[in-house]
C-alpha cells in the first residue's frame, strides 16, 4: 500500500491498478489530487509487492473482496474509488456489491468485454487461447524470455498513446521493478492467471456480467478513455459509459491505455468535477468531451448509447 497524504477530514481516494501494474502506476495522479484527498494505492494479490492470493485464486471477484476489505480498514466513510483497465472491472464490482463503501467511481479504460465481430479490435483475440488447458506453461516461458528493459519498452509502446514521451529514466526504473519481480516464484503465474480470471469473467452470464455489475452502481461515475488505446478500443467507450446509471464520459485525444500516467492533470480535473458534483448532491448527467490536444475539461452533454 502506498499513501499520498491529503487534507484531514476529506474523503480519501483508493486507486486500483490494471493487469501487470502496481501501486506505482498512480504516483502522478495521486500527487495531482493530494490537495483534495489522501490517496491510497494498493498492490493487488500477486502484483507489485503483494503476496499471491491463497490457493492461487485469481479473479475480479476475489480482488473486489480484497479491495472492499481494504476500504473498510482504511476509512470510516465511503471513498472515491478509482480503477484502471482490469482494476476498472474490479472497482465496478466493489461499487455494485458494497455500495456503502463508495462515494464516487472513476474507471479509466476499463477492460470491458469486446465481442464485436471486427478484425481491428484492441486486444489480441489470440489471448483466448490461454483458456485452453496446458497453455499456461508456454506463456510463462515466453514472459520469462523477455529481458526486463525490453519488457519495459514493450509496455511503454503498448500502453502509451505517445510512447516518445516516456523517458529513458522512466524505462530504467520500470526495468528495475521488472527485474526485482522476476525473482518472485509466482510472478508469471500471477500475470497469466489474472488474465485467465478476467477472460473467464467475460463468459459469466446474467447477474455476474460486466453490464449487470455496472447497472447496479448507484454512485456518480466517471469513465475516461484515450483515443490511442491499443488494448481496449475507444469505440467501446460510449457503450461502457452507458452501462452505468449515472455516468459521464471523458475521451482524451492522443492518450493511450493509462490516462493516470499519461494525462494526469486532465484526468484529475475531471475527477474533481465529479467529486464536487457528488458533494453538492447534484451529480451532472452523462457527458462527452472529445479532446483536442490541450488538457480537456468535462462538458455536460448527453452521451450516445449506440
Amino acid at each position: 500500500m502506498r499513501c499520498e497524504s491529503g487534507p484531514a477530514g476529506a474523503a480519501p481516494a483508493v486507486y486500483v491498478h490494471g493487469l501487470g501494474g502496481g501501486s506505482t502506476d498512480w504516483t502522478r495522479l495521486a500527487a495531482a489530487l493530494a490537495p483534495h484527498a489522501t490517496g491510497y494505492s494498493l498492490d493487488l494479490p500477486g502484483s507489485g509487492r503483494s503476496d499471491p492470493p491463497p490457493a492461487g485464486r485469481y479473479s475480479p471477484a476475489v480482488d473486489a473482496r480484497v479491495v472492499a476489505r481494504t476500504i473498510e480498514q482504511l476509512s470510516a466513510g465511503p471513498v472515491h474509488l478509482v480503477g484502471n483497465s482490469y482494476g476498472g472491472i474490479v472497482v465496478t464490482r466493489v461499487a455494485a456489491g458494497w455500495p456503502h463503501l463508495v462515494r464516487t467511481l472513476t474507471v479509466l479504460a476499463p477492460a470491458v468485454p469486446d465481442l464485436r465481430p471486427v478484425a481491428d479490435r484492441g486486444a489480441d483475440p489470440r489471448l483466448g487461447l490461454l483458456l485452453v488447458p496446458g497453455t499456461a506453461a508456454l506463456a510463462y516461458q515466453r514472459l520469462a524470455s523477455i529481458p526486463p528493459l525490453a519488457r519495459a519498452r514493450g509496455m511503454g509502446e503498448l500502453c502509451f498513446g505517445r510512447p516518445e514521451t516516456v523517458t529513458e529514466r522512466d524505462y530504467a526504473a520500470a526495468a528495475r521493478e521488472h527485474a526485482w519481480r522476476a525473482r518472485l516464484p509466482w510472478v508469471f503465474e500471477s500475470t497469466v492467471s489474472t488474465l485467465r480470471g478476467l477472460m473467464n469473467d467475460y463468459l459469466r452470464p446474467g447477474s455476474q456480467s460486466f453490464a449487470a455489475q455496472a447497472g447496479r452502481v448507484r454512485v456518480p461515475t466517471l469513465v475516461v478513455w484515450g483515443t490511442r488505446d491499443r488494448l481496449v478500443d475507444v469505440r467501446l467507450s460510449r457503450r461502457a459509459a452507458a452501462a452505468y446509471p449515472d455516468a459521464r464520459l471523458l475521451v482524451l485525444a492522443g492518450c493511450g491505455h493509462v490516462p493516470q500516467m499519461e494525462q494526469p492533470e486532465a484526468t484529475a480535473r475531471a475527477m474533481l468535477a465529479l467529486w464536487r458534483d457528488a458533494a453538492a448532491e447534484r451529480p451532472g448527467p452523462a457527458a462527452v468531451k472529445i479532446g483536442s490536444g490541450a488538457p480537456p475539461r468535462p462538458v455536460r452533454t448527453p452521451v450516445a448509447t449506440s
